[in-house]
């Protein structure tokens, strides 16, 4: 189930240079939040004025900067140590 909606599902942008500085939890915990971003404005409940409030942030997974946020964390996370699960 997504926690949270409207604009609490809304991310700051972060410069790939602090990501790297990111421990491995925080990164994870902003993957999952970037998952839980809309998919599209037109499918979103948003009003128009509230969108605009948050032009700054991302919101939505169409957005450009979703896909380069998304895109830089995963480059940051495959260089951390991946830890096998043991049965």
């Amino acid at each position: 189930m997504k926690k949270g909606h409207g604009l609490r599902r809304a991310l700051p942008l972060v410069a790939r240079a602090d990501l790297e500085s990111m421990p491995t939890g925080a990164l994870l915990a902003r993957l999952k939040r970037l998952r839980w971003c809309e998919d599209s404005p037109e499918s979103s409940d948003l009003l128009e004025e509230e969108r605009a409030s948050a032009s700054h942030m991302i919101l939505f997974k169409t957005d450009p900067a979703w896909r380069r946020a998304y895109t830089d964390l995963k480059d940051v996370l495959a260089t951390r140590e991946h830890l096998d699960v043991k049965p």
